[in-house]
């Protein structure tokens, strides 16, 4: 997928918050941050825990089994167990949607 995709109203993200979304076939977790929108596969990489169910600070997401950490602007593993790092998408706001692309 290399276009841009609607996958949410802009309304249903509120700040310090995240959404689930589907894109295409992958399950992503959309976060607003107070730096702005970033998009990661909502699945923990160490064994594979919904990260909607995990906490979120500020650019971090925490998962909720094993608390692993993970940078949710890049991806990267933060912390054991957790060592493979999220994919991440593109995303944009247009017209009240919120948009993913794959990188």
């Amino acid at each position: 997928m290399s276009d841009w995709q609607p996958v949410a109203e802009e309304t249903a993200l509120e700040n310090d918050d995240m959404v689930a979304v589907k894109f295409g076939e992958h399950r992503v977790v959309v976060y607003r941050t107070p730096k702005g929108l970033f998009a990661t596969d909502r699945r923990c990489t160490h064994q594979g825990a919904d990260l909607m169910r995990g906490y979120l600070e500020g650019e971090v997401i925490e998962c909720p089994v094993h608390q692993g950490r993970f940078n949710v602007r890049t991806g990267a593993a933060l912390s054991a167990p957790a060592c493979d790092p999220l994919r991440t998408y593109e995303v944009r706001l247009n017209g009240g949607k919120i948009e993913l692309r794959a990188r």
